[in-house]
């Protein structure tokens, strides 16, 4: 489960970070924009989905989720998940070690389903922006490949 929520939070990352370093260049670099996890964290506790004194987290799936710009959330149809994106929110910090007494005590097939949804709508977003980064198009060419073998 955490693999699934860390590769999530790759996933909505990807789109609230804004380049720092060597933009246009293969080795631009990001980092999360701070302002919309602070925007998202003061929504979620206006709307009574957090705890008025709870510290910000840059790992909770559902700031990450109210982060991202509505827009890009409607393209990729993750409104429909926001529930889901609820669920798992804590999954990161509170399941690393499965000693601690907050983590999760079992598998759950539903996050690894709600990462791969969300990774195909990611994939399709960049596809129709006309993306030639190679793990998108090797991306599609294996979904296409597993389907002509069907």
């Amino acid at each position: 489960m955490v693999n699934a929520a860390v590769s999530t939070e790759n996933l909505l990352n990807s789109s609230i970070s804004v380049p720092d370093q060597h933009q246009g260049t293969s080795g631009e670099t990001y980092k999360l924009d701070v302002e919309a996890l602070k925007a998202a964290h003061q929504h979620l506790q206006s709307i009574g989905k957090s705890p008025p004194k709870q510290k910000r987290d840059a790992h909770d799936l559902l700031t990450l989720f109210h982060a991202m710009p509505a827009a890009i959330r409607q393209t990729l149809a993750l409104d429909s998940q926001e529930g889901s994106f609820e669920r798992y929110r804590d999954v990161l910090t509170n399941s690393r070690y499965q000693y601690e007494s907050s983590s999760w005590k079992f598998s759950d097939p539903v996050l690894m389903r709600l990462w791969r949804w969300t990774l195909a709508n990611v994939v399709g977003y960049y596809r129709e922006r006309g993306s030639q980064d190679p793990y998108v198009l090797r991306y599609i060419a294996e979904v296409q490949a597993r389907a002509a073998a069907q």
